[in-house]
């Protein structure tokens, strides 16, 4: 897993005119991870370019996470 550190830094280096401060940084990376889970909480599904969807299926249950791959990602796998 990558350390939320090295995303704050990340951030600071890209951005170093606007983002001059680790707090800035963990604030912006709060909203950005924030918005996928309010989409799956929205009805929205998230797709994940190069590996596939995801998405809630409330006939399952209300917190009943799907994924589906991208045949890609699937063939990928596989070889």
């Amino acid at each position: 897993m990558i350390a939320r550190n090295t995303y704050v830094n990340a951030l600071k280096d890209a951005l170093p005119d606007l983002i001059k401060d680790n707090d800035l940084a963990s604030k912006i990376l709060d909203v950005v991870f924030s918005v996928p889970a309010r989409a799956l909480e929205n009805g929205d599904k998230v797709e994940l370019p190069g590996l596939g969807v995801l998405s809630i299926d409330k006939s399952k249950g209300s917190n009943c996470l799907t994924y589906s791959p991208e045949k890609a990602f699937i063939q990928c796998l596989i070889k």
